[in-house]
């Protein structure tokens, strides 16, 4: 078939998937059909992109969570027959995907602090902060499990008391590298102890609002 011919069959079909609704995009895209995500994305986007700026003020960033809300929607696309509401079902997992990263970064953040804290502080009370003392034994078991740098930089961090640089020199990489290490280390503590609890559904249901204004 000549290029010409496939360029106008797909423009035609476009053209089509643009008068279905969000239901019959939703049939189409759990049978694999591209198109009609596409067209579903082309809907969506310009509503949830300026929210998710809104939230994390970021445009990279922003533009990236966008591109993981449709992501996950596409991932689940055998679940999108039977939803009922499309708009509020695709709204809501933007929501809910946006405030979990604000809530991951917050809870990075505060770990961060923790570690921060001065050499004077003792081992007991920066695992105090961390985690708790009651947890001691299950943060070591924790730490045990993870990869060799990550274990090492979060070490240095907590029981040294050593800031991003001079962690840096002694493994001989850039700061920039420490920290993401002393994230991902603290990412696999908090999800080891399981206390990444669910978002309130009164945040949720706030964050729907803002959406749909």
């Amino acid at each position: 078939m000549r290029p010409v011919n496939v360029l106008l069959k797909c423009t035609v079909y476009l053209s089509f998937l643009a008068q279905h609704t969000d239901h019959d995009l939703f049939r189409l895209i759990a049978g694999d059909d591209e198109a009609a995500f596409s067209e579903l994305f082309r809907r969506y986007d310009k509503r949830i992109y300026p929210f998710v700026l809104k939230m994390i003020r970021t445009p990279v960033l922003a533009e990236e969570i966008t591109h993981e809300i449709f992501i996950k929607i596409w991932k689940h696309r055998e679940k999108l027959p039977a939803i009922d509401q499309p708009e509020a079902y695709i709204l809501t997992i933007a929501a809910r995907h946006t405030l979990d990263y604000i809530k991951k970064r917050l809870n990075e953040n505060k770990m961060l602090q923790g570690l921060s804290a001065s050499k004077e502080v003792s081992h007991n009370d920066t695992e105090e902060k961390l985690l708790g003392r009651d947890r001691a034994a299950l943060v070591q078991q924790a730490v045990n499990q993870l990869p060799p740098q990550q274990r090492s930089v979060y070490e240095f961090s907590r029981l040294e008391g050593m800031n991003y640089e001079q962690i840096a020199r002694q493994l001989n990489i850039s700061p920039h590298t420490v920290r993401n290490h002393l994230v991902k280390a603290l990412r696999s503590l908090r999800d080891y102890m399981k206390e990444q609890d669910e978002l309130p559904a009164v945040l949720l249901a706030c964050a729907i609002m803002l959406m749909k204004k």
